[in-house]
């Protein structure tokens, strides 16, 4: 699989609202540029039968003032109480005054910490659990290798390139949405239940409560780098700690000790609709991992892969560049994979514009003038027919 997912119990409301930018809407390739650049990554999406019976439609952008309600407070947006509010609060609330006793000068970012510490000390419930959906290395490249067309596109001010780059990765954004989705929708048949009566208390050998089929509120998060900086797209999907109920329509607690076996089924999917989608659009071919854990894109390789792991402080712009050379190589071609070209020093110097020196890349127009080019970055075309720069090599 080129999917990974993790499942762990949530408490901290603010740590994801650190990482969105807070500024006017943008379109795909705005939001990896601001996260590649100074961080601030996409806001987040609501998904679910449980956050539409809130009036919060599949795909609306998590605001909030309704995320504070739902996850912190167990409440709708208009305040309505939906089952049990949040416990342990104020055993939680004394552990931690008790703690910051004993570290008076612990900075904001430690005293959030503390605070985490605190309601796991109080085994306070947690405030939602958190599906995250890691994608391979190799895809992370090959999106960014997208967005860095985009930036040197706008840096040249090749505004068709830029139209032309920004459309790719829309359209690769838009594949990892659907593929959660389809995870999702797995993951609510399955996995989307609440428990009535007691579980304890048996008659003729049978427990006397019962599973009913309940509607989850989720709110999705699509992030292009890792807590260290990394390049790593993935996907935080906060489930709430509450769900409808469908027989008698009340909010209850989900069985979420049901959760983890179904988190590799989720991953599957995911990974599954991601690759037949990458694969009809661009051509790529996938290969197993040196590790067998999963496939990779076929060309981008172990070592390039681990090169892209390192601390933020390691990844230059040249690295930056190397990922831009990413791309499907004889894309007309079925099964293409993927190559990496080293740029001649001649083509460089041939048809660079100046807001791309020194990184070896090229922009859309560059390549129409030089065709040389082209072949030399190996610059992406997706297989039907979109407008583009030349393939890697002549078909």
């Amino acid at each position: 699989m080129a999917v990974v997912a993790t499942l762990s119990k949530g408490y901290d409301l603010d740590y994801i609202w650190k990482q969105v930018d807070r500024g006017p809407v943008k379109d795909a390739a705005g939001y990896y540029l601001q996260a590649s650049e100074c961080g601030g990554e996409p806001p987040g999406r609501w998904w679910g039968p449980g956050a539409k019976a809130l009036g919060l439609e599949p795909g609306q952008m998590v605001e909030r003032e309704p995320y504070d309600l739902l996850f912190g407070q167990r409440k709708a947006p208009d305040g309505t109480p939906l089952g049990r509010a949040p416990g342990g609060g104020r055993k939680a609330a004394d552990l931690y005054a008790r703690l910051l006793a004993a570290e008076p000068h612990a900075t904001a970012e430690r005293r959030r910490e503390l605070r985490i510490e605190a309601a796991r000390q109080a085994r306070q419930g947690p405030l939602f659990f958190d599906l995250t959906i890691s994608l391979s290395k190799s895809i992370s490249i090959f999106h960014a290798s997208l967005g860095e067309n985009v930036r040197l596109a706008r840096e040249a001010g090749d505004a068709a390139g830029e139209e032309y780059w920004s459309g790719l990765v829309g359209e690769v954004d838009g594949m990892i949405w659907q593929a959660v989705r389809a995870g999702f929708a797995y993951f609510q048949r399955e996995a989307g239940y609440t428990r009535t009566g007691s579980h304890n208390t048996r008659v003729h050998g049978r427990e006397t409560g019962q599973w009913h089929e309940a509607d989850l509120a989720v709110a999705h998060w699509l992030q292009h780098t890792s807590r260290d900086g990394d390049m790593q797209l993935h996907v935080h999907s906060q489930i709430a700690h509450t769900a409808k109920t469908i027989t008698d329509g009340k909010w209850r607690a989900p069985d979420s000790l049901g959760y983890k076996e179904h988190i590799g089924a989720v991953a599957a999917i995911v990974s599954q609709h991601l690759e037949e989608a990458l694969t009809g659009r661009f051509g790529l071919t996938w290969e197993a991992r040196d590790d067998g854990h999963g496939f990779e894109i076929q060309g981008i390789s172990g070592e390039m892969m681990r090169l892209f792991s390192s601390r933020r402080q390691s990844i230059t712009a040249d690295l930056r560049a190397r990922a831009a050379r990413f791309v499907p190589a004889r894309a007309g071609a079925a099964g293409a994979g993927i190559e990496l070209q080293d740029a001649q020093p001649q083509a460089r110097q041939a048809g660079c514009h100046a807001g791309a020196r020194g990184v070896g890349g090229h922009t859309h127009a560059d390549a129409r003038r030089e065709p040389g080019v082209g072949r030399a970055v190996g610059m992406a075309r997706p297989r039907h027919g979109t407008r583009g720069c030349t393939s890697a090599r002549p078909g």
